[in-house]
């Protein structure tokens, strides 16, 4: 059954990612249920919603359900571009629009979660995987290393095809959200990973990561993002770390270029962050960096 066309599908269809209009979908039939609708975010009169409604939402999240700044903002952002637009469908006045735009957002943010792996840790789940017999053990080797080594979400290690690796000039190409593309380096021990997979599952263009049977047969597949998610958990726990996700090979990256001396802005551009404020949230360094700096600064 085809979806009515409303400003809120209006909104989800601007939305770059299948992933995101997933989440969006599911937040706002949670924005209308506040409002007291019984059915979804499709059958909802979005012209009744009111500057004042807009903070009442605002309120609750913060004090009552006491969400942080970052979900909340994400409600109030959520509600400007479907009341934007509900004004270019005339829906609503321009009055109506600038007023709910008018929501200021919510200040201040809390200690991002997740943590920095060591050096240790990695190589501790790398080498258990190259330990294991078959293509299964050599593939999660490379999911890890190369998750790791090039500051991969996981959707972005899951669309990786064997024609984002340049073995030559030893760098990967990124396809990352809103299809922005970037490359990043890769170093002589993780290409010496990918060129062990690679004698597995065999050079034929096709997905990085692929399907592996039981009986290690190795097919052309590709893997989901949830699958990426399952080897990394399993792997770490397998190996008996400490709790991690597999986000947090990305704050990895983050944290261990900028603890080695690489600017802010070079560490954005290799994550491919919008803004140097989001990169910032994934420094895991902590207070024994400031400490270090502090010591360091010549008087």
């Amino acid at each position: 059954m085809k979806s009515r066309i409303t400003p809120s599908t209006n909104y989800i269809d601007s939305l770059s990612s299948q992933k995101s209009k997933d989440a969006m979908r599911s937040l706002l039939n949670n924005i209308v249920s506040f409002y007291g609708s019984e059915g979804s975010h499709e059958e909802f009169d979005w012209s009744t919603i009111s500057y004042i409604q807009v903070n009442d939402l605002k309120n609750y999240l913060q004090h009552t359900k006491k969400r942080t700044p970052n979900t909340i903002n994400t409600y109030l952002s959520a509600i400007r571009g479907v009341a934007k637009e509900a004004w270019k469908s005339r829906a609503i006045t321009l009055d109506h629009y600038l007023r709910i735009k008018e929501v200021g957002n919510v200040s201040g943010d809390r200690e991002s979660k997740g943590r920095a792996l060591s050096p240790e840790e990695l190589n501790k789940m790398i080498d258990y995987c190259m330990e294991e017999d078959g293509a299964i053990g050599m593939r999660d080797a490379c999911v890890i290393a190369l998750t790791y080594s090039a500051g991969l979400r996981r959707e972005e290690a899951a669309l990786l095809s064997l024609s984002s690796y340049n073995p030559y000039e030893a760098k990967l190409t990124i396809l990352g959200k809103g299809n922005k593309e970037r490359v990043n380096p890769l170093n002589n021990r993780v290409i010496d990973i990918i060129e062990t997979w690679l004698d597995e599952r065999g050079r034929e263009n096709g997905p990085m990561f692929v399907r592996i049977f039981k009986n290690d047969k190795v097919t052309l597949k590709p893997i989901s993002d949830k699958t990426i998610y399952n080897i990394i958990i399993r792997r770490y726990k397998e190996c008996g770390l400490d709790r991690l996700t597999p986000h947090d090979l990305r704050r990895t990256f983050a944290t261990i270029l900028l603890s080695q001396g690489e600017d802010v802005f070079t560490v954005q551009e290799l994550m491919g962050h919008n803004s140097v404020d989001t990169t910032k949230k994934y420094d895991k360094r902590g207070e024994k960096q400031k400490i270090v700096a502090g010591k360091r600064l010549p008087l």
